[in-house]
This record gives C-alpha cells, structure tokens and sequence, in this order.
C-alpha cells in the first residue's frame, strides 16, 4: 500500500539542496501543459494561467516544505488555491479531465527536473524512489482539492438554477406571462428553458414519498400541498404516454388544459378543477387526469350550487311524482333527447313498444308544456339529466 505522507521519510537537508531548482519550474511545466494540452492554450495566456502559475510555485514551494515531517498534503490556502481551479473548471461547464492531465503533466515536468537535481547532488537511491512517491501522492493531493471545488461548485450551481426554475415557474402561474412578457423570457433565458408555444400546468398532491425527478423541460415548484409541474406542449404526440410512464404508484397528477404560456394561470385552475372532480367523485381516480378529457364535467360543474339549482328547476314538474314513475318518465326523457325524438330509436334503447314511448311522452308533454319543442328549453334538460348522469 502507498505510503499517504511519504515526504515523512525524506531528508530535510534535501529540500534545501532541491529549493534553486524551483526557481523556473513553473515556467517550464506551463509550457509542457501548452504543449502537450492545446485545448488550455487559451486559458494559459490570461488571467487563469498567471493563478496556475502561482498556484505551481505554492505547490512546490509546499512540497519542500513537508519533507521530514508528518504533516497534511495542502495548506488551507493551497486547497482554497486548487479547489478554486476545479470550481472554475465547472463554472465553464466542464469535466476536470483537462486539468487533472495538467497536474500530471506538472508533476512529470517536476520529477524530471528535481530528481535530476537531486542525482547531481548525490542523493541515494532509496531517497530519489521516496521522493517519486512523494510527489505523485501530493498530486493526487492538489487533484482531489481541485475535485471538491469541482463538485461544490456543481452543487452550488445546481441549487441556484433549481431556484432561478422555480421563480419561471411560479411566474408563469401567476400570469406574469400576459403581464411582462419580456421578463418572464429574461427569466427563460436565464435557465435555458425554450418558452413553448402552448403549455399546460400540472397540479400535483404532495405524497409522503419522495417525488421522482422531472424531465429537465419540465419546470416545478412547490406551493402549500401541491407540486405545480409546467408541461410543454403536453398534447404533442407520445407526450401523455411519456407523462403517464413517470407517473409513480401512489401520486396522481391532474392536468390543465394546454394553452399559450400567458394563459398559464387558467390552465392551473382547470388542473385544480379536475381534482376536485376526482375528490367529489364525479370522476374517477387514474394516474393521470387531463382537463381536456372531461371539458364537459367541468363546464357542468364549474358552478356545483348553479348547476343544482337549474337542474332542480328544469326538473321540477317530475318532482312530484311517485319515485317508480317519476324514473321512468325519466329515462324516456334522456332517450328521446339522446335520440333527437326519433321513436323507434327511443323504443329499442329502452326496450319497450313504440306505442309505449308514444304514452309517455305524452304524460311529458302534460308535466313539462311546450319544453319539449323549445330548443334552449331542451338544451337545459340535456344539462339537467347529465348532471343526474355525471
């Protein structure tokens, strides 16, 4: 197993002899990093490269430093140095694999040069192998400091775009849409979010049970009980197999209807809508339920109060009957309006004798008058029987 301090076993008076030859040293491996490195020439010339160079000689001058001792690899300032260098690489949205092969190719150029130094100077055998180890163990130092910046940097930066996706999200159900359009797409264009031509907000109870991870078009936030999600185009093809497929056992999502983006906050009260459908039973539970399947049980029960009173009215001549009868005239009177008045329609669907139909939509036409042939009148018995039927 690799010795994890091994400048502990170095002789102090080496670092002495070897400290001339820093002098330089990053220069050089600068240059090899140029060279062998194309891909950082760029960031080598400006202001990065003068804090990689700075960050060499602190490495150097460090290493030296620890020979002979039993202490840490990176000095606080050193790991705030190379933990600086790993957060920038992220900030650029890059991996590290560029920079680690730069460390290396530093610690080859430093080995090169130091153990030459050190031959010169007669340094045994058994130091000059102590002294390899040394530095390719304080390199992979100098790396895992750059990789916590790297990934503290991502982290960071990963909060700050969750934060700047909610703010579009919870914009665009407040209306800020149809309000200030140019902000809502300064925010888009902050996180990267194409703003789609039509959307639809989704209304989603909060389980006990962790949420899965959204698709990364898809924005959400979080208000009160509920997770809002911000669907693209959610009638677009395959788009609602997609939707359902990320659905887990247990949650439900209801689904606004889809409209352009400065219509957002209509599209969430359908979502809410249809949830409560599902809650007063009218509809039933599924994994998924979109407003536009069931447009016409939200218009009916878009005012549940209204909608009671007018079917109670239209009604109100069967009322009075016994309940046997008053069903049967009932369902004759659903049939025939099902069946635009056509008799033998009616008789088949209910399975009784033309004549049978005859009788009693005479007896409908006593109770409910002239409402039979009057089409707004008809129109409100269409409401009133399919609120009986939702």
């Amino acid at each position: 197993m690799m010795n994890q301090r091994p400048w502990a076993g170095l002789d102090p008076l080496i670092a002495r002899a070897l400290r001339p030859a820093l002098r330089g040293m990053q220069r050089e491996a600068i240059e090899q990093i140029a060279v062998q490195l194309p891909e950082l020439g760029g960031d080598l010339t400006g202001e990065y490269g003068r804090q990689l160079s700075l960050g060499i000689d602190l490495a150097l001058g460090r290493l030296l430093d620890l020979f002979g001792t039993d202490e840490d690899a990176l000095s606080a300032q050193l790991a705030e140095v190379y933990g600086s260098f790993g957060a920038r690489e992220s900030r650029h949205g890059r991996p590290l694999d560029a920079l680690l092969a730069a460390y290396r190719i530093g610690a080859r150029t430093s080995w090169a040069r130091l153990s030459a130094v050190a031959v010169a100077g007669g340094v045994e055998v058994g130091q000059l192998v102590i002294l390899a180890e040394a530095i390719f163990v304080y390199i992979d130092e100098l790396s895992a400091a750059s990789a916590t910046g790297h990934a503290r940097d991502h982290a960071a930066q990963a909060g700050h775009r969750d934060l700047l996706r909610s703010r579009l999200a919870t914009a665009l159900v407040e209306g800020t849409a149809a309000t200030s359009p140019a902000q809502i797409h300064e925010l888009a264009d902050d996180v990267g979010w194409a703003m789609p031509a039509r959307l639809a907000v989704a209304v989603v109870p909060l389980p006990t049970s962790a949420l899965p991870i959204p698709p990364p078009d898809v924005l959400t936030v979080t208000q009160g009980q509920e997770l809002l999600a911000i669907l693209p185009d959610p009638s677009g093809p395959g788009r609602r197999a997609r939707l359902t497929a990320l659905v887990e056992p247990g949650l439900e999502v209801y689904v606004g209807t889809v409209r352009p983006p400065e219509e957002a906050p209509v599209s969430l009260s359908h979502a809410r809508a249809v949830h409560r459908l599902v809650e007063d039973g009218v509809l039933h539970r599924a994994p998924v339920v979109a407003a536009a399947d069931h447009l016409p049980e939200l218009v009916l029960h878009a005012d549940p109060r209204l909608l009671a009173e007018l079917a109670a009215r239209a009604l109100a001549p069967l009322a009075e009957l016994p309940r046997p009868r008053q069903a049967v005239l009932t369902d004759t009177l659903r049939a025939w309006l099902a069946h635009h008045g056509n008799r033998p329609a009616v008789a088949r669907s209910l399975g009784v004798h033309p004549q049978t139909v005859s009788y009693r939509l005479a007896q409908l036409g006593e109770l409910l008058g002239p409402a039979l042939d009057d089409p707004r009148a008809r129109l409100t018995l269409v409401l009133a029987l399919g609120t009986q039927d939702l």
